[in-house]
């Protein structure tokens, strides 16, 4: 099952080894739940992606620090759990980036 997130990405990096490309993205999101309390500014995640992802991206004309509408699916990960999965960017809905907040 496919579901779509918008987080804001920081990075997509896209590596080569031994003939099989890997993709990971790395975003931030506000902290919620128990952690809220204890973390100052965002979450920062990595998240392993298709390759595909970055090319989506570049053709977005991302910037570092845009809020992007991510397709993603969950995949099974060590110990029983689960983690999100990135397949895809949503064409054409990357959305503004938050203003920066003048500190007085």
């Amino acid at each position: 099952m496919q579901f779509e997130m918008t987080s804001t990405v920081f990075s997509c990096n896209k590596v080569t080894v031994e003939g099989r490309t890997f993709c990971s993205i790395f975003t931030g999101q506000h902290p919620m739940g128990d952690n809220a309390e204890n973390t100052l500014g965002l979450e920062v995640t990595k998240i392993s992606a298709e390759p595909q992802v970055f090319e989506q991206l570049k053709a977005e004309n991302f910037k570092p620090g845009d809020n992007v509408k991510l397709v993603a699916m969950i995949k099974k990960a060590a110990n029983g759990k689960s983690q999100p999965y990135i397949v895809g960017v949503v064409p054409g809905q990357k959305l503004a980036s938050e203003p920066q907040k003048k500190v007085s």
